[in-house]
């Protein structure tokens, strides 16, 4: 999983070559356009994150700038400056640049809260990663980035400058928020975990999209929580730690009638498969594969499923424990499906090796977390008195 899709990173220089591997898992290249295309053009998304020691709100910037122009440029520097209020709590470094997913190497660096990558080579279809973490001095209500600044030589000899368009994006709901990661799911999405309790060695939480492969699209903007139009339909996606000691939870909930709720095995699985695509490029293994039906805690007809999800690229993130409740309450008439992922093994070539001793650790964790689930979705009658 790359950045984006599935386990990325949140922790220091050590995630870095995760943090960009996770991202390649979910970028796919844009689609080509009918009109004459820019030279460059970016996907800027900054996903929401808590960190619940501190009570501290922050959002992790990921823009890729892809290079569409049909050639190939040398002596590329791309600057993005960050607006007052902004600084730059982590740079995650990227040693090696990755030729067949078209990501390209550039050595970055921080100044006077600038961020800059510099790559020698810059060629056609592949992008350049702008990663770091950012702190803001206060909750703001809105955030403006200026756009990227690119300076580079032309396959003519000829300097070169270019400046993408800004960004501006609504931080209301975080920036006003009061209390903790679990104050704030409640809120919004009437739907939370005891994070504290559960999994107390976990106090950074980030907020992740669909990834690109799966919603046809890149994720760009703030990445947080999703919220339906009402009470009865939403999703969030959240991890917390670095490739190779990482976990994830996805939930997704939805208006639905008694005779449409999930019933058989082979329905049950087709909706597993399809959100877990939305973590990345990854199917369920059917080796092993457990799925059974329970009474959990209020919910009667429980469906179970313990097994393993595979990454569909060869010598990329490899596989690891997965675990999932779906479930349908009458009383709110909602239908609840609640997903846990771990990846605990190293990334690359060596993904194929086991390391059974961390996925325990990790799976424990999730199901442990995913024990505190709770909802307080009211019925739809309670709202209309």
């Amino acid at each position: 999983m790359n950045r984006e899709e599935g386990f990325d990173t949140m922790s220091r220089h050590r995630i870095v070559p995760a943090a960009v591997a996770l991202i390649v898992a979910l970028l796919g290249l844009p689609a080509s356009r009918a009109d004459a295309p820019p030279t460059f053009i970016s996907y800027p998304s900054y996903d929401a994150k808590f960190d619940l020691a501190t009570g501290k709100f922050s959002l992790v910037s990921s823009v890729v700038v892809y290079n569409i122009s049909g050639q190939t440029f040398t002596d590329v520097t791309f600057k993005q400056t960050y607006p007052e209020g902004v600084t730059v709590k982590e740079t995650y470094q990227r040693e090696v640049g990755t030729a067949a997913t078209g990501e390209q190497s550039a050595a970055r660096q921080v100044t006077d809260n600038v961020s800059y990558a510099r790559t020698k080579t810059y060629r056609n279809r592949q992008y350049v990663l702008l990663y770091n973490e950012l702190e803001l001095a206060r909750r703001l209500n809105t955030i403006t980035f200026p756009g990227v600044e690119i300076d580079y030589t032309d396959p003519d000899g000829a300097h070169q400058t270019a400046k993408l368009g800004e960004n501006t994006y609504d931080l209301f709901i975080y920036s006003n928020v009061v209390g903790d990661l679990e104050r704030f799911l409640n809120k919004y999405n009437k739907i939370t975990f005891d994070f504290k309790d559960a999994v107390p060695e976990r106090t950074e939480w980030e907020f992740a999209p669909i990834v690109a492969s799966a919603q046809g699209k890149f994720p760009t903007g703030i990445i947080g929580t999703s919220p339906g139009e009402d009470d009865y339909n939403g999703h969030f996606r959240l991890r917390s730690g670095p490739p190779g000691d990482n976990i994830q939870v996805l939930v997704v909930y939805k208006a639905t009638h008694k005779k449409d709720r999930i019933a058989d095995r082979e329905a049950l699985l087709k909706q597993l498969h399809d959100y877990l695509r939305w973590c990345g490029e990854f199917d369920l293994a059917q080796d092993g594969l457990q799925v059974r039906q329970d009474k959990w805690k209020k919910y009667k007809e429980v469906w179970n499923v313990d097994g393993r999800w595979t990454d569909t690229i060869k010598d990329r993130l490899g596989e690891g424990p997965f675990l999932a409740k779906v479930f349908y309450s009458p009383r709110e008439d909602v239908e609840y499906y609640v997903l846990g992922l771990a990846h605990g093994r190293a990334l690359g070539p060596e993904s194929s090796t086991p390391n059974p001793e961390k996925e325990a650790q990790l799976l424990k964790q999730l199901t442990s977390l995913i024990e505190t689930f709770k909802s307080t979705i009211v019925p739809l009658s309670y709202e209309r008195r």
